[in-house]
């Protein structure tokens, strides 16, 4: 039965609406006939600043539906669930949707005066902050020196600070970024906001957010004489160029530097550092900038004022998103029930520690102290928008009303609807309903009255939207729908939307009007009436929704005709009903998502799959399933397995309960017949059998309750299978050995052999092992050998040994092995410890049959200790470590092996062990995917990451050019208690945005390592930004500028060290031919670095490819005595480059007769050639001639060691293995000369041969992008 709102807005009659009368919005009419009479639906808000409502605007946050993490990204970005149902996105630092960003222009108008004063609903002083805010502002460094200024009472000149109008160029384009740095609090210290989504790249021009720093004058006229110094004038070009490492370089110089600066080159400083700030961005140069003008007794005036309120409102606004975010990630995972302790006290430490930032109160600090010094009538709207922007976040009507107040004393500009946005949020966080209709009423007369200005929104390319007053308008009255909801009485909230439906208005045309409702209005009733408690209701009118014809095509296209559901819609609708246990609903809803999401333009996010899936495990663990349950204690298989398979499809590992109730659902229908039924696929089977390896019988019980639980262990579900004729050799490899190894382990000789004499000849050739050689995995107790002599722990004996570790001057692993062996001739043994040690060294240096030798004898030493509590813990210890040692010396299998035995003994192997099994995954198709499918097991087993593990992780991101990820996890263990980044975590995620080309935030990551307190200078970082600025981002000046730096720290430079400079002065314009043979002679003299075939390749590419002097690059290729595969590579580059494809075939002969491995490289650039040069055959022959490396592991060979310069001859050479570049550049040839059907089928047998999704959809969508490859074209 629907509550009382609901049952009033459907059963109340129609009354017809004559502009749209025939249309189909008149259903959705009939809904809005709510009496006036009706009763309040019961209210959950919690109150001022509360996280649960979803605001991006100045509301109190997007915690409800905010992932925080970059690993989910929906239709707006992270934290922006309803947002657009209730709230100017002008703010969103997120920046997704262009046409909501304000833009606010400093503009003389007529005086004018207000009808209506907004009503002080709390007694404060205008003029002066509270006593608890200006306490609170002591604790800031940067505040004290704004108050001892305020108290100087000192007082601006006139002619110097007129604000101007702003350049035309004031306005600049968002800068694109697919990652963001760390962020510092106002204070300086270290932060570590979570990154946020970026902004799609666009060629044009957004027009600027009034929310984001902007420059709003030129500094310039600060200077009294007029005249503008050469160093204003280079911050200033840095500022236009919108490049943030170039204005970090030039703020340097200021203040390291340059000599007896102005106030002018300080503004134009903090002006350009605020005008390059992206999302996220540290505060502390700005901030740091500022004090440094201080301590010169330079006086601040208004623009120094305007740049830090900007920046700490900009501030301020990424605090809310950050903590809306963790509380989000907090909730969602308490929802999915996957609560892990440490990662929940890593985010509640966080959000404390964001609360604790004062950045409102720094801003407010500033704004008074502007204000006393007589600034008032000098600040832009942007100022009065952003402060006020703050005070929503806080609920501080107070503040609100002071600011308001200073802004309504201005008559020289008009507020825009966003200025009465965010004054309506303050009210409408604070539970003022009463407050609120007084600004939403003040809006609607000064509408009329054309007292508000414009807001030019410009927009989305799909044009079609509404006018930018109108959608201003739309927002304001979208705003007071939620007041309306978070005041309790949503008869008012639909009052609201009755009479915007009721409007005349033409959206395509300007109006001060009332608005008509758009999608973004639906979601904000939708997500009232969900956050009101009443989720019947919101059903009802999402499936009203539902019945509609066509989708917007914006969330603030105004129609007369109600449109379908939009994205935001759908995120609470879902959420919700997970919440609310209605999984029907649920399943409804998310099936019609999945059909109608291609047609209504909605994106079925990765997160929706995950919340069905485990709404529907909760579900199904409580046993509350259609009439199954009631009949047979268990869920049906058939809803199982459709979970099963849902889990598989987006890739999310199956929790205990799931795989408790697969394993047990599976065997039931066994017990009762033939499977074959339902459809079971290959990698549900997988996903069974790796259930039964994690879950043991015994465990069963502490995982869910079912009763008649039909699951007895693996054995009995092996024969199962068997009898439903499953072929076991069909799964992939290690699977059947884990499989395999689980029985010897698990039963005895005798129930094992009872076992393959009923199973098929399949499962008997899988998994029996010939010779049943020695039990590889016992349980922590078990003996191993039972002592055939009295087993002596001397730890004298165990000092001994150790005095390898870590390092000795004397003392090898192989002394410390010898010393071991004399003294078990004596009958003496050493520590578990000891033994786990030594496991671990020899496994690092590559010597198995040690590694077996000391696992044996720790088999001894374990057997004979008599506590088992301590006989458990040293078992765990012996295996951690024999996981480690087999990961370093290349038996994965067997390191795996290890891994299971922790696993299903209930043990959680180490961090190193996982860091281990990380950082040794290579040689496959996808090894980012592998090692973060590791990082993600690590993690839901409960393994705690240390400083090795984040850092092992963050490097295979980073050498998959993976920033996104590799910042948040560089985030995460900022924010892990006891864990501190090292030089090795800079230098990897410096990697990480240097191979990105981010390069403003590779610098500030840069800066803030060679701050740290533990910070020890190390090549790779210094050779990374060498790269960056030699390859991505080419700037000479800036390679030398880091080769200086790494010079200076002490540190040699490496052979790369010296590539890098040669094609620094090689290849970057204007090429400096003898610089570059300079450095290449420095380099032969250089006896400690040995000189490589990079170094030969990157001169013959400078002189053939750069300057086109084919001799040149020849004669530099006949002079090498021996060279490798990369120097081949070159030079067929150059021959390519040159259109002299004719010299290709006798340099290939060369390599082939010197021995050198013909790499995929090389063949790549061969069939470039050939195909350009139409000879298609040719670059066909060249493509068949490869092989391919067994499925799912990477191609061998096609690297050249960086050890030495040459390659030597091989007497049986290896096949050289194709790449996915190979593939890439053999399709783009058969497309550029025209043979469509032949790159089809190559597409065809790329997909047999199960690369990664990634790499066939880039392949493939060259076809759908560019159906004429450049690669037929001249080089």
């Amino acid at each position: 039965m629907l509550p009382k709102v609901a049952n009033h807005i459907f059963l109340h009659t129609s009354r017809a609406v004559a502009a749209v009368q025939n249309q189909t919005g008149h259903t959705l009419r009939n809904v809005l006939q709510l009496q006036s009479s009706a009763p309040s639906a019961p209210t959950t808000w919690t109150g001022a600043g509360s996280s649960s409502w979803g605001s991006n605007g100045a509301g109190p946050g997007g915690a409800k539906f905010n992932a925080g993490s970059r690993f989910y990204n929906g239709y707006t970005g992270a934290g922006r669930a309803v947002t657009q149902a209730n709230a100017s996105t002008s703010h969103d630092g997120n920046g997704e949707q262009s046409d909501e960003r304000d833009e606010i222009v400093p503009k003389r108008v007529q005086p004018r005066s207000s009808k209506r004063v907004i009503t002080r609903r709390h007694s404060l002083s205008l003029g002066s902050l509270s006593e608890h805010e200006h306490g609170q502002s002591e604790s800031l460094g940067v505040l004290h020196t704004v108050q001892l200024h305020v108290r100087s009472k000192h007082t601006f000149t006139g002619s110097g600070e007129a604000l101007e109008e702003p350049p035309s160029d004031s306005s600049r384009p968002p800068l694109t970024r697919r990652n963001s740095t760390a962020s510092l609090s106002a204070s300086g210290s270290i932060d570590d906001l979570p990154p946020s989504p970026v902004p799609p790249a666009s060629g044009k021009t957004i027009p600027t957010d009034p929310a984001a720093p902007q420059s709003v004058t030129d500094p310039a006229a600060d200077d009294e004489t007029g005249k503008v110094s050469e160093m204003y004038h280079s911050l200033r070009l840095a500022a236009r160029s919108g490049d943030g490492a170039r204005v970090i370089h030039e703020v340097h110089t200021l203040r390291t530097i340059h000599k007896n600066p102005t106030v002018s080159e300080y503004n134009m400083a903090l002006s350009a550092l605020l005008d390059t700030r992206r999302p996220g961005e540290p505060l502390s140069l700005l901030l740091a900038t500022y004090n440094d003008m201080k301590r010169r007794s330079l006086r601040p005036n208004v623009r120094t004022y305007i740049s830090l309120i900007l920046a700490l409102t900009e501030r301020d606004y990424e605090v809310h998103k950050a903590i809306g975010g963790l509380d989000g990630r907090v909730k969602r995972r308490k929802l999915l029930g996957r609560q892990e302790v440490a990662i929940d006290e890593a985010d509640a430490k966080r959000i404390e520690q964001l609360k604790a930032e004062n950045n409102f109160v720094s801003a407010m600090s500033m704004f008074e102290a502007a204000m006393n010094v007589g600034a008032r009538d000098k600040f832009p709207l942007v100022v009065y928008t952003n402060l006020l922007r703050s005070c929503a976040y806080q609920a501080d009507v107070d503040a609100a009303i002071r600011v308001f107040a200073q802004l309504e004393s201005r008559t020289d500009f008009l507020p825009g609807p966003q200025v009465f946005l965010n004054l309506l949020s303050v009210y409408a966080n604070a539970n003022d309903l009463q407050g609120a209709k007084e600004v939403f009423q003040e809006f609607r007369e000064a509408s009329k009255a054309g007292r508000i200005k414009g807001i030019d929104f410009s927009a989305a390319p799909e044009a079609a939207v509404a006018s930018s007053i109108t959608r201003g308008q739309l927002l304001v009255w979208n705003k007071m729908i939620e007041a309306y909801f978070r005041g309790g009485q949503p008869a008012g909230a639909l009052r609201v939307l009755e009479t915007m439906m009721d409007s005349n208005v033409n959206p395509a045309e300007l109006s001060p009007e009332v608005p008509l409702p758009s999608s973004s209005t639906f979601s904000a009733i939708i997500a009232g009436f969900c956050y009101s408690g009443d989720v019947i209701s919101a059903l009802s009118w999402f499936d009203r929704l539902l019945q509609q014809g066509e989708a917007a095509r914006h969330p603030h296209e105004s129609s007369h005709v109600p449109p379908r559901p939009d994205q935001l819609a759908w995120v609470v609708m879902l959420d919700f009903l997970a919440q609310e246990g209605m999984i029907a609903d649920l399943n409804r809803l998310y099936a019609i998502l999945v059909e109608c999401a291609p047609r209504d333009g909605l994106e079925v996010r990765r997160l929706d799959h995950t919340l069905v899936l485990e709404a529907n495990v909760n579900f199904l663990q409580s046993g509350a399933i259609e009439k199954s349950v009631a009949k047979k204690n268990s869920p049906a298989f058939k809803d199982v397995l459709k979970l099963v398979q849902l889990a598989n499809n987006v890739n999310v590992p199956l929790s205990r309960e799931l795989a408790v109730l697969y394993l047990n659902t599976y065997m039931s229908t066994c017990n009762r017949g033939d499977t074959s039924q339902y459809g079971v696929g290959l990698r549900e089977y997988e996903s069974l059998l790796s259930s039964a390896l994690i879950i043991l019988p015994a465990d069963i019980e502490q995982i869910i309750k079912v009763k008649n639980y039909a699951y007895k262990g693996l054995i009995p579900l092996l024969t199962a299978l068997s009898k439903q004729n499953f072929q076991l050799s069909k799964l992939k490899a290690s699977l059947i050995s884990s499989l395999s190894h689980a029985l010897y382990a698990s039963y005895s000789k005798e129930q094992r052999d009872e076992f393959f004499g009923k199973v098929s000849s399949d499962f008997r050739t899988a998994l029996e092992k010939p010779g049943e050689s020695r039990n590889l995995s016992p349980s922590p107790v078990m003996q191993m050998y039972p002592p055939v002599k009295a087993v002596f722990v001397d730890g004298t004996l165990s000092r001994h040994v150790d005095e390898w570790f870590p390092s000795h001057p004397t003392v090898t692993i192989h002394e410390a092995y010898r010393r071991l062996q004399d003294g078990i001739a004596n009958s003496k043994y050493v520590h578990p410890s000891t033994l786990g040690r030594l496991i671990s060294g020899f496994g690092r240096v590559g010597d198995l049959d040690k590694v077996h030798s000391l696992y044996d004898i720790a088999q001894i030493v374990l057997s004979s200790i008599d506590n088992k509590q301590w006989q458990s813990q040293a078992w765990f210890q012996i295996e951690d470590q024999m996981i480690v040692a087999c990961a370093h010396a290349g038996d994965m299998e067997a390191a795996f092996q290890h891994r299971d035995r922790i696993t299903s003994n209930g043990g959680i192997p180490s961090p190193d062990a996982y860091g281990s099994l990380i950082e040794c995954v290579k040689d496959t198709t996808d090894d980012t995917s592998n090692a973060m499918a590791l990082f993600n097991d690590a993690q839901m087993i409960g393994c705690s990451p240390n400083v090795y593990l984040y850092n092992t992780i963050i490097s295979k991101l980073a050498k998959a050019r993976k920033a996104d990820f590799a910042l948040e996890l560089f985030q995460q263990m900022k924010a892990t208690p006891g864990v501190r980044p090292s030089s090795i975590t800079y230098g990897a995620i410096i990697a990480a945005c240097a191979r990105v080309g981010d390069a403003q935030s590779a610098e500030h990551l840069f800066l803030e390592m060679s701050s740290q307190p533990n910070f020890k200078p190390r090549i790779p970082p210094y050779n990374m930004m060498m790269q960056l600025y030699a390859h991505t981002k080419p700037d000479r000046e800036r390679v030398l500028h880091y080769y200086d730096q790494l010079l200076r720290a002490g540190v040699k430079p490496s052979a790369h060290t010296y590539k890098l400079l040669i094609d620094a002065y090689g290849t970057i314009e204007p090429v400096d031919v003898g610089a570059m043979e300079g450095v290449f002679k420095l380099l032969q003299n250089n006896k400690s670095v040995a000189l490589q075939g990079s170094h030969w390749a990157a001169l013959i590419n400078a002189y053939g490819c750069v300057k086109k002097d084919l001799e040149k690059a020849i004669s530099t290729f006949d002079s090498i005595s021996a060279p490798d595969a990369v120097v081949y590579e070159s030079l067929i580059n150059v021959l390519v480059t040159n259109k002299q494809m004719a010299l290709a075939p006798s340099y290939v002969e060369k390599l082939k007769s010197s021995g050198v491995h013909m790499t995929a490289y090389i063949a790549n650039i061969l069939i470039k050639g050939y195909a350009a040069a139409g000879d298609i055959e040719e670059a066909r022959r060249i493509f068949e001639n490869l092989a391919d490396p067994p499925s799912g592991v990477a191609a061998s060979g096609n690297h050249v060691p960086h050890e030495g310069s040459s390659q030597r001859t091989s007497p049986s050479p290896s096949p050289s293995y194709r790449e996915p570049s190979t593939w890439e550049a053999m399709f783009r040839a058969e497309l550029g000369n025209g043979h469509r059907d032949r790159a089809v089928a190559l597409l065809a047998r790329l997909q047999e041969r199960q690369f990664p999704a990634a790499v066939f959809n880039r392949i493939r969508g060259i076809m759908i992008d560019d159906p004429v490859s450049q690669s037929g074209a001249s080089p």
